[in-house]
């Protein structure tokens, strides 16, 4: 009985901790722009946030952008790409 109640617990526990670990991480914003409307400042500024990304928030940048430059393709979208794919590079 002790140890159908601890496997319970251990279950719910964990369930819990997961659940509260997805909606912390669902809570992070992700910085939407229009196209090619950040100047030379906000774009150091993006690159700058983006160098602070952990390598799995770097994988979902890059598919946001890949799908942004399908969608509305853009010089600066691309720049933001390539940088994307550097710092994933960087950071293997």
């Amino acid at each position: 009985m002790r140890l159908l109640l601890l496997a319970s617990m251990a279950t719910v526990i964990g369930a819990t901790t997961t659940h509260a670990h997805l909606n912390a991480a669902s809570t992070k914003s992700v910085c939407l722009l229009p196209a090619d409307s950040l100047s030379a400042d906000s774009l150091q500024k993006l690159y700058l946030h983006m160098d602070l990304l952990s390598v799995f928030d770097l994988k979902k940048w890059r598919e946001s952008y890949i799908y942004k430059n399908r969608v509305e393709p853009s010089y600066q979208n691309k720049q933001i790409l390539i940088y994307i794919e550097e710092r994933l590079k960087a950071a293997k």
